[in-house]
């Protein structure tokens, strides 16, 4: 590993360490340089802030967990997302109450949108940036409770849930007289 991918993992190690002692807003790069034996320019030199750590985290394990190979299906992808959240949920769990500004839930938000617009065919069928938002904005919230949520279920479980409110939400009928919409 090269001496700066190394600098990189110990200093994202440290975060996740000082995450499970200290809440986030507590965490500042000087205790964590402090705390890994890291000068702060050194510290500067590879990330712009503590939230980009995070972000540095999760996707560098999304890469190792997620593939780029075309032939995939999207929803193969998300099985793979879903297990990675579910084995590092208690991080997560922080991660995701991070708000605001370079957030954790921002970048999130950010890589699954991409995510969603070139798996959308897989995923959902055809359809238009509008309702990729949709389902993106959608996804983060449940992922959001889902991680969060004091008996989290099982990747499994929440697929399946997520599946079918994907399927109900296509069975909509804008014809359908229980529906009003401004026209």
């Amino acid at each position: 590993m090269p001496a700066s991918r190394d600098t990189k993992k110990l200093l994202a190690d440290t975060l996740r360490s000082l995450m499970e002692s200290y809440p986030f807003d507590q965490i500042t790069v000087t205790r964590l340089c402090d705390t890994c034996g890291i000068n702060r320019k050194s510290f500067y030199y590879h990330f712009k802030d503590k939230y980009d750590v995070i972000n540095w985290i999760f996707d560098s394990e999304l890469a190792q967990n997620i593939t780029e190979d075309s032939s995939v299906s999207g929803w193969v992808n998300l099985v793979c997302l879903c297990n990675y959240f579910y084995n590092n949920r208690t991080f997560y769990r922080k991660a995701l109450e991070i708000t605001g500004q370079n957030s954790f839930t921002e970048h999130f938000r950010n890589t699954l949108f991409q995510r969603f617009q070139s798996n959308s065919a897989s995923l959902f069928g055809n359809v238009s940036d509008f309702q990729i938002n949709f389902f993106t904005d959608a996804f983060v919230m449940a992922f959001h409770r889902w991680l969060r949520s004091k008996d989290c279920m099982t990747p499994e479980e929440f697929l399946d849930q997520l599946a079918q409110c994907t399927k109900a939400i296509q069975t909509i009928s804008i014809d359908d007289p229980k529906i009003t919409t401004a026209r």
